[in-house]
């Protein structure tokens, strides 16, 4: 949407019931962009290009009348009416992203901004986004395609108008434009059918609905007797905005906006209720160009603020009233002044093109430097999966029998008296790091088995149709770190930490394990896996889920740490389901240790979890790296205080004494 040329309040042509129908047209907008409270409200884009088109090609047609009509004097006036009001919100929003936005965010913004300073948008989002995509709702300049539309179309009619015009009677260019829209209409729907996306955003499958506008300006005013058209165009209008849904718009659809502005505009005369009505939404209708400015981006930008959410339906009543009270700001200090503003109009066109040219400069640059990342230093250890992940493992190594090279970390293994084995899949990696933090002062050494489960591979399994050969290859992990288990004796301590929230996809070797007996079978396979691998002065840490997140809370926490954002959200049925997605396995934890002196368990969900929620940030650091696992670059005082947290500092001073300290206890004895 755009208007383009507003008649003065006090001209003799004003017409009142036009900004009452401007301002029905972005209020619909905004319905539907807040929330979509209107379904159909986005086809007041297609009221105002019919609005546009009937403004611009009024003026226009009275000025090659009266041969005044002149290019510099057309784009003299365009300039002063759309680019400050333009360019004020493009910096505003520029400068607000390099404070809510991460980098990626902040390049795409940079470069919509570019392409929105000249025009373009259109051709930039037809590229980069569908509109009624979800990825699309948070782009602050998205809305900028329709203004990029009409200015497309404002380059070619003026001079095609004026070819239609010359020497010819009112009727036939009435005719030569009907015959434009047809056309353009009939290129629509094709442009539909071969591609949509074209069809939404392109000037010239657009066109026809700006000549629609222009249409009306040559054909004869409809009599008094016919006014109720008016009331008529309403109702398309409305029953537009109702009915209209995404899926098949423009299109045939794209009739009932269309032509119901028509019909409001069209008749000499409107009923008095009509007029009334309209008269009284005038305010906005003045202020409806910044308005539409302004409005996307602020929704937009809040989103962004709260992280991707959804606004309450208190904050998008307040996210209104704040467009427009930006929107008189822009009406009062920007529109005015410059159409007031009396400059030479090549002047003019040169400071409208020099301020569109810094936009785009600052724009190519933000894109040039990628969204400039170094805005979030503190979130650079969050940039990628690959990084959070990232521990130095002080050594890798063989370890026969087991088949692959494996971290150790501590006293050297070979050498150290006491040896403690880490087993179990990706969270007995995440639980390495804080290991060694916690037992860095310990003469200890230590191996992580990463791989299987420790509980699969006897008689309980997983099944796992992404993985070919799964169970098969959990049974040979699990012999070959039974057989590291008998022949070493020196292995103290057996540290077992996994993923336990699968038992849903717990099976039987053969298969037939039934859904009731699945957590029995799990207690009973760790049980089993306990006692045959115990040996004489051997202990066990079993160490329990960290909280599991049910959306993945890196992107809020990766924006929040350098940004300015509001805190990470979750509901109390997110709350709720971390608490409870382990308790299962917790106490089957709890029970086994109960029932064998050499078992000890560490429960992190007791520690940072309580009624409130569940600890994301300890130490001032995130601590996740996805929804499930801990960040393994943490800091080291992060990784040491977790582990006090948790009670896994605490079980690790209570080690079995090794080899030698047990031998030395006996002969003082």
């Amino acid at each position: 949407m755009i208007q383009l040329q507003r008649h003065h309040a006090t001209g003799a042509d004003y017409r009142a019931d036009i900004d009452g129908l401007r301002a029905i047209a972005v209020l619909s907008v905004m319905a539907f962009h807040f929330g979509g409270l209107l379904p159909g409200g986005f086809t007041g884009v297609d009221v105002f290009f019919v609005i546009s088109g009937y403004l611009i090609t009024s003026q226009l047609a009275q000025e090659i009348h009266e041969g005044t009509f002149g290019l510099l004097g057309f784009y003299y006036r365009r300039i002063r009416r759309i680019v400050p009001a333009l360019v004020v919100m493009l910096a505003v929003t520029l400068a607000a992203g390099k404070f809510l936005l991460m980098p990626g965010d902040y390049m795409a913004l940079g470069a919509s901004a570019a392409a929105a300073a000249f025009g373009a948008s259109n051709f930039f989002f037809l590229t980069h986004t569908d509109y009624f995509a979800q990825a699309a709702d948070l782009m602050p300049l998205l809305h900028t395609w329709s203004l990029a539309v009409e200015e497309q179309f404002y380059l070619v009619w003026p001079l095609l108008l004026l070819l239609l015009v010359a020497g010819r009677k009112r009727l036939d260019v009435a005719a030569a434009i009907g015959a434009l829209v047809i056309i353009g209409f009939g290129a629509s729907l094709v442009w539909m059918d071969s591609d949509p996306k074209a069809a939404f955003f392109m000037a010239v499958p657009r066109a026809w609905e700006l000549a629609i506008g222009a249409l009306l300006v040559f054909l004869p005013r409809l009599p008094a007797s016919l006014r109720g058209a008016s009331v008529v165009g309403l109702a398309l209008i409305i029953a537009g905005f109702a009915l209209i849904r995404s899926t098949s718009f423009p299109g045939l659809p794209a009739l009932l906006p269309c032509v119901g502005a028509a019909l409001v505009i069209w008749p000499k005369e409107r009923p008095a209720g009509i007029d009334r009505w309209l008269g009284l939404l005038r305010p906005l209708g003045l202020i409806s160009y910044s308005l539409y400015l302004w409005h996307w981006p602020v929704w937009v930008l809040y989103r962004m603020y709260i992280n991707s959410g959804k606004p309450l339906v208190y904050e998008a009543i307040a996210l209104a009233a704040v467009s427009i009270l930006l929107a008189v700001i822009s009406w009062r200090f920007v529109e005015q002044p410059f159409r007031r503003l009396r400059l030479p109009p090549a002047k003019t066109v040169q400071a409208g093109l020099a301020a569109c040219m810094a936009i785009f400069c600052a724009g190519q640059f933000i894109h040039s430097e990628e969204g400039e990342p170094e805005r979030v230093p503190e979130a650079y250890a969050m940039r990628s999966l690959e990084a959070m992940w990232e521990w130095p493992c002080p050594k890798q190594d063989a370890m026969p029998p087991l088949a692959a090279t494996y971290c150790f970390f501590g006293k050297p293994w070979k050498t150290a008296s006491r040896k403690v084995l880490v087993w179990g899949d990706s969270h007995a990696g995440h639980f390495a790091p804080i290991i060694e933090a916690a037992a860095k002062e310990q003469p200890d050494a230590f191996l992580l088995y990463q791989g299987c489960p420790a509980v699969f591979g006897g008689h309980v399994n997983r099944v796992d149709p992404t993985i070919p050969d799964y169970a098969a290859q959990c049974r040979s992990e699990r012999e070959n770190a039974i057989k590291l288990l008998a022949n070493d004796p020196d292995i103290k301590l057996v540290i077992l930490a996994s993923s336990w929230g699968y038992l849903p996809r717990l099976t039987s070797q053969d298969g037939t394990l039934p859904g009731d007996d699945k957590l029995d079978w799990f207690a009973s396979g760790l049980t089993d896996l306990i006692e045959r691998t115990q040996s004489d002065g051997r202990k066990f840490l079993i160490i329990g889920m960290v909280p599991q997140h049910q959306v993945d809370p890196t992107p809020c926490a990766y924006a929040q740490s350098s940004l300015w954002r509001a805190p990470c959200r979750e509901t109390e049925a997110d709350r709720r389901t971390m608490r409870e997605l382990s308790q299962a396995t917790d106490r089957v934890f709890l029970k086994i240790a109960a029932d064998h002196p050499n078992v000890e368990t560490v429960i992190p969900r007791d520690a940072l979890c309580d009624a409130a929620g569940c600890k994301s940030n300890l130490n001032g650091e995130f601590l996740y790296r996805d929804g499930g696992h801990i960040r393994r670059n943490l800091s080291e005082g992060t990784r040491r205080k977790l582990a006090d947290l948790i009670g896994l500092t605490a079980a690790l001073e209570r080690r079995p004494p090794s080899r030698v300290e047990a031998t030395a206890k006996g002969a003082s004895n």
